[in-house]
């Protein structure tokens, strides 16, 4: 026959197996190369997401300060591997954004802790331009499209010689609580901090992060509940 303490053993294993559990702090990664320019001059695509609790965020538009279609630059390796809207945002104060889809895969939980890009500059030739000035901002919003963090870094220096800068964009544990998705905006130019002379302003090698847990189904729970169930009659049979 089973005995109790046989019995808290069985226990022990499933809420081992049922406890939610940490995946890592990826949650999805493009780096951009083979990407292509697809349907309209606007969208890239092909970005071939490494995903982890995310469903796949598909395509990214580029949009102007007005909200119409920004063209993005594919003359050339350098700017086919990376995102770089073809728009001139140095004199100007002005910016692209590009939203990216955040919709939590089925089983699992995620808390946003931060953002990280490659910060990288072109010339209106689409050659990587010498040390300019771009600013940064992402921003979620939920899934009712109500803006709930919002975080700024300026004057970040990139381009030959300055290479391509990390940008963090720190959301401090955000939780994505809600149902549905959210959208992580990614504005990109020249609109804080000091002003560029003629710029445009990309990134590279996107890494969206955060705290990532399973969770376990209802009937993982209602297994581990009769477990418990079970140990308590035994411990009072012995």
């Amino acid at each position: 026959m089973i005995r109790a303490t046989q019995a808290f053993v069985i226990l022990s294993t499933y809420l081992l197996a049922f406890t939610p559990v940490s995946m890592g702090s990826l949650i999805a990664f493009t780096d951009f190369n083979n990407s292509t320019i697809g349907g309209s001059s606007n969208i890239k695509t092909d970005l071939n997401w490494v995903l982890n609790g995310l469903n796949d965020p598909g395509d990214l538009a580029a949009l102007n300060a007005s909200g119409t279609p920004q063209a993005i630059f594919d003359a050339n390796n350098f700017v086919q591997d990376v995102f770089m809207p073809g728009l001139n945002v140095g004199n100007g104060n002005t910016f692209w954004t590009t939203d990216i889809n955040i919709t939590v895969a089925a089983g699992f939980s995620i808390t946003l802790t931060d953002v990280t890009f490659n910060a990288v500059s072109a010339s209106a030739s689409q050659v990587e331009n010498p040390n300019r000035r771009n600013d940064y901002t992402a921003s979620l919003l939920n899934p009712a499209s109500a803006e709930i963090a919002t975080v700024t870094v300026a004057d970040t220096i990139a381009g030959v010689g300055a290479g391509r800068p990390l940008v963090t964009l720190d959301f401090a544990d955000t939780f994505l609580g809600d149902a549905g998705t959210y959208t992580l905006r990614i504005k990109g130019g020249d609109f804080t901090g000091d002003n560029e002379t003629g710029n445009h302003t990309g990134f590279d090698n996107l890494s969206i992060n955060g705290n990532i847990s399973a969770i376990p189904e209802p009937s993982s729970l209602l297994l581990a509940s009769f477990g418990c169930l079970l140990a308590a009659a035994l411990r009072r049979t012995y």
